[in-house]
């Protein structure tokens, strides 16, 4: 049976990442359905991209691969779905979308791969009982309706044991029903969207902690968007996060017009923090992810030219 593929949110990042995806679909045709389904909120969008296959608002000019279908019925667009791609931020993972997922997805399926492309870091519980919490721990905490760990770090390390987690869960399966397992993968990367679009070479990791190759065949494209594979989600997902930090830095020094020399000191300090927060608060995390494309390369990317970069700048 050949496994579908849908991808949650049609922004920017989105939409850049639905064109490689939808072309490695109809490259590997022995393995996926060659239809790629897109989830959007707004019936305009969804129209516009399957009218003129492209994404005028959040990505002009990039053309969109006809197998992609735009559609604002979520239940719809996930429908026997075996490889979710939730390209909404993490604010919007809401627990509608959870319940949804576990609804609508294949049934039939053992197991159920879900990739992460948003960023973020929950704060769960108060005060000394308080922990961090990856947005792919309350992914996997949710979908598959289990407690959260008791390894995790708390942010005193207090042996507190009030701290519980807000991960939403749906209801558990009916006594004799056998739910798919959900496993949950992140892609991170210095991939600037625009540069995307226009076909231009970029690199990303695949935190894919089962390193099952139909989830990375999903995404590699040798020749524009070349993708690496590690088993260290952590690692990755931390690495992503905390390049918005050190950015903002970078930027604070743009704005006093300082020059390379002090720019180049935050970079490295703040690689060096990355690297020590990550092993603080995350198990197995190799040092080798933090010189792949969601590490030195993102990290790199996000000072010279992000967002938070100029918006500090600004400041």
């Amino acid at each position: 049976m050949k496994k579908r593929v849908c991808l949650l949110g049609g922004g920017s990042f989105g939409t850049a990442v639905a064109r490689v995806v939808a072309s490695n679909l109809t490259t590997h045709l022995d393995t996926f359905h060659p239809e790629l389904q897109l989830w959007l909120r707004r019936q305009e969008l969804a129209d516009q991209i399957n009218t003129t296959n492209e994404n005028g608002q959040y990505l002009p000019g990039a053309s969109i691969p006809s197998n992609v279908v735009a559609n604002t019925d979520l239940k719809r667009v996930l429908e026997g779905a075996d490889v979710i791609v939730v390209g909404v931020p993490h604010q919007y993972i809401s627990e509608s979308m959870i319940s949804s997922i576990q609804k609508h997805c294949n049934q039939d399926a053992k197991t159920i791969h879900v990739i992460s492309l948003a960023k973020g870091i929950y704060l769960d519980g108060e005060g000394k009982s308080s922990c961090l919490t990856r947005v792919s721990e309350r992914l996997h905490e949710s979908l598959n309706n289990t407690p959260p760990s008791s390894k995790r770090p708390r942010v005193d390390d207090d042996d507190d044991d009030n701290n519980k987690s807000s991960a939403t869960s749906a209801p558990a399966a009916s006594p004799g029903q056998q739910r798919p397992r959900f496993v949950i993968s992140v892609l991170m990367g210095a991939n600037v969207y625009d540069q995307m679009g226009r076909d231009e070479f970029a690199e990303a990791t695949l935190g894919c902690p089962t390193m099952d190759p139909i989830v990375y065949n999903v995404f590699n494209d040798d020749d524009r968007f070349n993708v690496t594979m590690t088993s260290d989600v952590t690692g990755v997902e931390f690495c992503a996060v905390l390049k918005n930090v050190v950015a903002l830095g970078v930027g604070f020094a743009v704005g006093r017009e300082l020059g390379s020399n002090t720019k180049a000191a935050i970079i490295r300090r703040g690689l060096k923090e990355t690297m020590k927060f990550a092993k603080t608060f995350g198990e197995n995390v190799s040092d080798d992810t933090f010189f792949e494309s969601a590490g030195i390369a993102d990290l790199m990317t996000t000072c010279f030219s992000g967002r938070g970069q100029r918006l500090a700048a600004a400041f």
